[in-house]
């Protein structure tokens, strides 16, 4: 005797599996099912966020040459914000957007700084958070990546060979610039010249996206002066620093970018260097954070008048 028995299809479940995704970072379709995009490598987690909050978040770029202290600058920041620390403080949107917090403070704790961030994108730390503000009803949705800065130089010589910075750069809602000021206290400007090719490579990617309209730089740009510490005097006048040690960078930042501003931060209090396994590496031996937040709530304020018109914050953006 055979028996019969009926099974319902669900087909909407494969519809569902077919509907295409777009990538938060570089808009590409990819499969609903993909880990990272397959354009940019950004991680598709930050698009089915999106999705889910039904808010899109606005990037922020982070730049800076390698070892201008990006990423501890960007996971003590977080650390900051996750606890309270101040009138702003952060939601982490899912677990990706903790681990350069949790790398950071981790490494800070057993006495070494963070491993560099490699230039392989799939390394590359990205942040999506909920940031509140005891001055604000409405919180603010933001995606900060931490990209490296053998990345960053690679693209400002061989274009498009990272398509995650090229739209990052392209769609940002604001710039903050790192700088070591050790190395521009010493007369070093490598760093500067990376830089001033990044801010060259903004205003081709916004004039492609403006379609050459003349349309006014509304985006601010915070300029921060990293390792303060090791500056005496740079922590009460930032802005004379600049004038004095980055004059082009400066000038360049006032001209292409009006909304403007130059801090100087610090994480140590003091470092000195020890060896590991035939290697003499710095490393901190207090951690005393100063100027940390005040760069990120600086861009936050200037930031109020787009998100307070939604039209105006629009085409600055592109959308």
């Amino acid at each position: 005797m055979s028996h019969l028995t009926q099974i319902p299809l669900e087909t909407y479940l494969l519809a569902q599996q077919a509907t295409p995704i777009a990538c938060l970072v570089c808009d590409h379709e990819n499969c609903v099912s993909a880990a990272r995009c397959r354009n940019c490598s950004a991680p598709m987690a930050l698009a089915h966020q999106t999705r889910s909050v039904k808010k899109r978040p606005h990037l922020i770029a982070v730049l800076g040459a390698s070892g201008s202290g990006k990423t501890v600058y960007l996971g003590l920041l977080m650390d900051m914000l996750t606890r309270h620390v101040g009138l702003l403080r952060s939601t982490a949107r899912g677990p990706l957007s903790i681990s350069l917090q949790q790398t950071t403070t981790t490494a800070l704790a057993t006495g070494w700084f963070p491993e560099k961030t490699p230039p392989t994108p799939e390394h590359w730390h990205w942040v999506h958070c909920q940031f509140n503000c005891r001055r604000r009803r409405r919180p603010l949705e933001l995606v900060i990546p931490d990209i490296s800065g053998e990345a960053l130089a690679t693209e400002t010589e061989r274009s498009n060979r990272y398509p995650a910075i090229r739209s990052l750069l392209a769609k940002c809602a604001a710039v903050m610039i790192l700088a070591d000021a050790e190395r521009l206290q010493s007369s070093d400007h490598s760093h500067d010249f990376l830089t001033l090719k990044l801010l060259s490579l903004i205003g081709e990617r916004r004039d492609e996206r403006t379609r050459g309209r003349r349309i006014p730089e509304r985006r601010p740009l915070a300029i921060v002066f990293t390792k303060a510490d090791k500056v005496d005097g740079l922590m009460e006048n930032p802005r004379e620093f600049a004038e004095s040690h980055a004059g082009a960078l400066w000038s360049d930042c006032r001209e292409r970018f009006p909304r403007h501003e130059a801090f100087a931060s610090s994480v140590t209090g003091a470092t000195a260097y020890r060896d590991s396994y035939g290697r003499r590496q710095h490393v901190p031996l207090r951690i005393e954070p100063h100027g940390i937040i005040e760069p990120f709530s600086w861009l936050m304020t200037e930031l109020d008048e787009q998100w307070a018109n939604p039209g105006l914050a629009a085409r600055l953006t592109g959308r």
